[in-house]
């Protein structure tokens, strides 16, 4: 018998699509979501996963009533799978549902019992609150970047806004005022993307004039318009 005969998957022909590294961040991209259900579809949740998940879902769910929640702290060395841990729980946490097939995170996951009876207790608590919620992602190494800018731009992607702070705000004022998906439409009807032209938000005439348009306070004397969004100060 040779040493490859003894995996469920034969490693000489199977393929990680991940490489055998972990990203945690929100997956947005085709590519992105496929490996993210490849991940799910081979978690492998025994042993210190199965005892991670166990003793983090037990203290938050025996916190729920309390006045402190206390945080949950991964750590190991290089390459012992905290970013693999982290990221397929953030999934399990929300169970993410695809798109595709309609296939969900803890259905392609073979999880032990102990581990699904608290993820159906987070369930209800979530029901009882509001709902459930995850976001995930890293920061940026070095010191030149505000943490709580970085941490905010993780929280921001994770509910399909913009990571930077002044085009997140701007699409919450769109969906406040019901305008959002007029203006999408105004700006892709026009030819152009509208995330590219978010990018530009100073400076898009595209997006000026679509927001023009749906705004009947402003004067409409002139043929050109120039709309100045200031960003507010930072955090």
């Amino acid at each position: 018998m040779k040493n490859r005969e003894i995996f469920q998957r034969d490693p000489a022909t199977t393929k990680l699509l991940n490489d055998g590294v972990a990203t945690v961040t929100e997956s947005a991209t085709t590519k992105e979501i496929e490996t993210l259900r490849y991940e799910l579809e081979h978690f492998v949740c025994e042993g210190q996963y199965k005892g991670g998940l166990t003793r983090i879902l037990e203290s938050y769910l025996g916190n729920a009533d309390s006045t402190v929640q206390p945080a949950a702290w991964v750590s190991g060395f290089f390459g012992s799978g905290k970013s693999h841990l982290l990221k397929m729980f953030r999934h399990l946490w929300v169970d993410t549902q695809f798109e595709s097939d309609g296939a969900s995170a803890r259905g392609l996951t073979q999880l032990p019992d102990e581990v699904s009876d608290l993820l159906r207790e987070l369930d209800t608590l979530g029901k009882r609150c509001g709902g459930l919620h995850a976001a995930a992602g890293t920061l940026p190494s070095g010191g030149g970047e505000s943490v709580r800018l970085a941490v905010l731009s993780i929280i921001l992607r994770s509910k399909g806004l913009p990571s930077s702070l002044p085009q997140a705000q701007f699409c919450i004022w769109l969906q406040k005022n019901n305008m959002y998906e007029k203006v999408k439409s105004s700006v892709e009807s026009a030819g152009k993307d509208f995330q590219s032209e978010l990018h530009d938000l100073y400076v898009s005439p595209v997006l000026a004039q679509a927001c023009w348009m749906l705004i009947p306070l402003l004067p409409r004397t002139s043929s050109r318009l120039v709309l100045r969004f200031v960003p507010s100060s930072p955090l």
